[in-house]
């Protein structure tokens, strides 16, 4: 009968696991046959319901944005909301210095709107998507708080807030387009109308010139709420 082999006493800790970090025997795992019977309860009593095989609480489900991110994004978020009654524009016209905000420039539109007829097609896409800009950005601003603030422990809240960011992306984006057209540069129908910032055509330049500092706060608010969408 052949010798048996000598087994090395240093090879016996490839038997346990985390041999690396913990080498030794693992201990039993339940503290006590109470605490074991208390979990398979709870396991037998919710078979055939829906429920995740996860604890009341892990490392999974725990915030991935700090306190700190989220009262910033926050404010951010006001800030979109307050764009309502922020000033929007300001131009001088025949030595008068007029200077409204988004609810005022609603309460114009049909003074703009005619102005507005008589240009070419890219005109009236710079005037329906500032109207439109002007609704998004409260809208967004509302719906970042709701996903910011509520089921901060909900195993979908850092999905929530990803895609909560991309509406943030998809408010910039359009910026981007309202810009680019503007840029084309367009006669206006009916010149200056004596609107020197405003010129004898729409340009970047005459937006420059008429935007008031709520619309870069604005841009600025929703570069803020667009980190959750870019971060995780």
């Amino acid at each position: 009968m052949a010798k048996q082999d000598k087994i090395n006493p240093e090879e016996l800790r490839y038997n346990y696991l985390g041999f690396e970090y913990a080498p030794g025997k693992l201990k039993e795992f339940w503290a006590s046959e109470d605490e074991k019977k208390k979990f398979v309860d709870k396991i037998r009593g919710s078979l055939g319901k829906t429920h995740a095989i996860e604890r009341d609480f892990s490392v999974v489900n725990a915030n991935l944005i700090s306190k700190a991110d989220r009262i910033i994004i926050s404010i951010a978020s006001v800030i979109m909301i307050l764009s309502l009654f922020l000033p929007y524009y300001h131009f001088d016209a025949f030595g008068v210095s007029v200077m409204g905000n988004p609810i005022s420039y609603f309460l114009n539109l049909g003074y703009i709107s005619n102005f507005v007829a008589w240009g070419d097609l890219v005109i009236k896409l710079v005037f329906v998507l500032s109207l439109l800009m002007i609704l998004v950005s409260p809208a967004v601003g509302v719906i970042n708080l709701l996903a910011l603030n509520t089921g901060l422990t909900a195993p979908n809240y850092i999905a929530r807030l990803k895609s909560v960011g991309k509406l943030n992306i998809l408010a910039l984006l359009l910026y981007l387009v309202l810009f680019i057209m503007v840029a084309l540069g367009h006669a206006n129908p009916f010149g200056s109308l004596g609107i020197e910032a405003l010129g004898e055509s729409l340009s970047l330049g005459s937006l420059l010139g008429m935007a008031s500092f709520s619309l870069w706060l604005n841009i600025g608010a929703h570069f803020l709420g667009s980190i959750p969408a870019m971060e995780f």
